[in-house]
């Protein structure tokens, strides 16, 4: 067993904000990276707004230090900290940080093999790259919002899930980069768009297009391959249970538990192409079982049948839920105000390592002199000075 997390000793800064590369950067300090957050508080995150939990969830583990990127001597601090760091994330809009002289080309030369990746919403080059985008608008423009909802009815807009899936892959790119790095010696640069990012959540609905000239329509909780397939009413206001039958055998199950043994024995329901011309008397016949049960009840008494299926559960559901909690999936951190924040970890354990390394979300700048300090050398009263004329603001 090993007690070094994946990213021990490696150095990112960060210049991100929102959700997408927050959430990046904090699977990398989960990971054993040391996570240098740059703000300033003219320019804060604006998810520190109210203190809320998801702040404290984006940005757990991380330093924070507080840069006027405006003067020239906050810029050279900021380069100097790139030139003794492995990684840099930023997620300005196209040109920004060119602009302020922190792009690719100015980096490269402070530190040859750094790695760095810029996320926007189209990417940095080609004829949107002006475009600016948040993750729920890009799910339209991508149409991954119209492959969401029921047939015949309008697509389901809403939830900002191209946000979270960019951070987790742009923690993956960056992951692997730092792999190449210590395989030839090199670093990268990444433009990473977001629109592409979850095209990749669409691969049917593409090659539906590209190979066959047909668009995908919307098709609700139906699945091709498994039937019944459908979340299903219990007990109680809005409560529901979800349920995947993938073989004869869990079909078979299904009956059992619902009391229905003539769907059992009907030959015509063994296949799942048979059992899906006949979805809505299916459906019907385990709504009427669902109903006078809980979602939980119905859950335990299908996966002891060996039936696969779940509750759809709210954020409450989620927040409790036991499972989760024996897997550590929760963790309380004492914010520095004195209040306990109960936030959520990642849904993956190191084999044979160490857990991942949570830390509570740091207040702004808290840790501005420590990192001038201890990584840049400053002297106590240089950093004083800085304060005073506000380049550490």
């Amino acid at each position: 067993m090993t007690e070094r997390l994946p990213l021990s000793g490696i150095r990112v800064v960060d210049f991100s904000w929102i959700i997408a590369g927050p959430t990046c950067a904090r699977i990398l300090a989960l990971m054993g990276a040391e996570v240098l957050k740059v703000e300033s508080h003219r320019r804060p995150d604006p998810s520190r707004r109210g203190g809320g939990a998801g702040f404290h969830m984006l940005n757990q583990g991380k330093k924070s230090i507080t840069l006027n990127l405006s003067t020239t001597r906050g810029l050279e601090l900021a380069k100097q900290l790139i030139s003794v760091s492995d990684v840099v994330i930023e997620n300005f809009a196209t040109g920004v940080i060119e602009r302020l002289g922190l792009g690719y080309d100015v980096l490269k030369e402070l530190r040859p093999d750094i790695v760095m990746v810029s996320s926007s919403g189209l990417g940095h080059t080609g004829p949107d790259q002006s475009h600016v985008a948040y993750g729920t608008l890009l799910q339209c423009f991508t149409g991954w919002s119209a492959q969401t909802g029921f047939p015949g009815k309008s697509p389901l807009i809403g939830g900002a899930w191209t946000d979270p899936l960019t951070g987790m892959m742009q923690a993956f790119v960056i992951a692997s980069a730092l792999h190449h790095r210590s395989e030839s010696g090199t670093g990268q640069y990444v433009d990473f768009s977001m629109a592409e990012t979850t095209s990749t959540l669409l691969p049917e609905a593409i090659m539906e297009y590209s190979m066959n000239g047909r668009v995908a329509e919307r098709s609700g909780n139906n699945d091709e391959l498994y039937s019944p397939n459908d979340l299903y009413p219990c007990q109680g206001d809005d409560n529901w249970v979800a349920i995947a039958v993938t073989s004869y055998e869990e079909w078979k199950g299904l009956c059992d538990v619902i009391g229905r043994d003539d769907f059992g024995e009907d030959k015509l329901l063994v296949t799942m192409a048979g059992r899906r011309n006949k979805r809505v008397e299916i459906d019907e016949a385990i709504r009427s079982w669902t109903m006078t049960v809980t979602k939980v009840e119905a859950m335990h008494r299908l996966q002891d049948a060996g039936v696969p299926s779940g509750p759809s559960q709210t954020a409450s559901d989620v927040f409790n839920d036991p499972h989760l909690d024996a897997r550590g999936f929760f963790h309380t951190h004492r914010s520095a105000d004195g209040r306990d924040v109960r936030i959520v970890s990642v849904p993956w354990q190191f084999q044979n390592g160490p857990a991942p390394k949570n830390g509570r979300a740091p207040e702004l700048g808290e840790h501005s002199s420590d990192i001038l300090g201890e990584i840049l050398g400053m002297p106590g009263d240089e950093i004083e000075t800085l304060v005073g004329e506000q380049v550490i603001y």
